[in-house]
């Protein structure tokens, strides 16, 4: 069983065809690369919040360039996931905005553009489960 998702290298999953792939869990950041879904061809490293919340139940929470905030639960013995996220209205007209690399000035640059200039609210709640494997 996985004691801690921190320092794991994942895979994992979520409802819709969202493929994270792979995910590196660490005590203050996440890197993860959307391989399916929405967005697919996001990379992204972001600072992170960690909390175990009992034992075997896990919470990494971030705030994004974009706007988008993230919590997400792992539950370690099932593998198992629940996100909720809140992602800026503007983002979710057109999910591919958000593909290229939060490291990369020009995306980050592009992104800010469109942060500036469109609506925010409202903001779009993705609650949901999935799942995760281990690498």
């Amino acid at each position: 069983m996985l004691h801690t998702i921190l320092g794991a290298k994942i895979r994992w999953s979520q409802p819709n065809g969202w493929l994270f792939n792979p995910v590196y869990v660490g005590p203050d950041t996440i890197d993860y690369t959307v391989e399916k879904g929405p967005h697919a061809g996001r990379h992204a490293v972001q600072p992170t919040y960690y909390h175990r919340i009992a034992p075997g139940i896990e919470l990494t929470s971030w705030y994004e360039e974009v706007g988008t905030v993230v919590n997400v639960i792992w539950y370690l013995e099932p593998q198992t996931s629940h996100r909720f996220a809140a992602l800026p209205a503007w983002a979710v007209e057109d999910f591919k905005v958000l593909a290229g690399d939060n490291q990369d000035p020009r995306y980050l640059s592009r992104i800010r553009e469109l942060a500036a200039t469109k609506a925010d609210g409202p903001r779009h709640v993705l609650s949901d489960d999935g799942y995760f494997e281990v690498l």
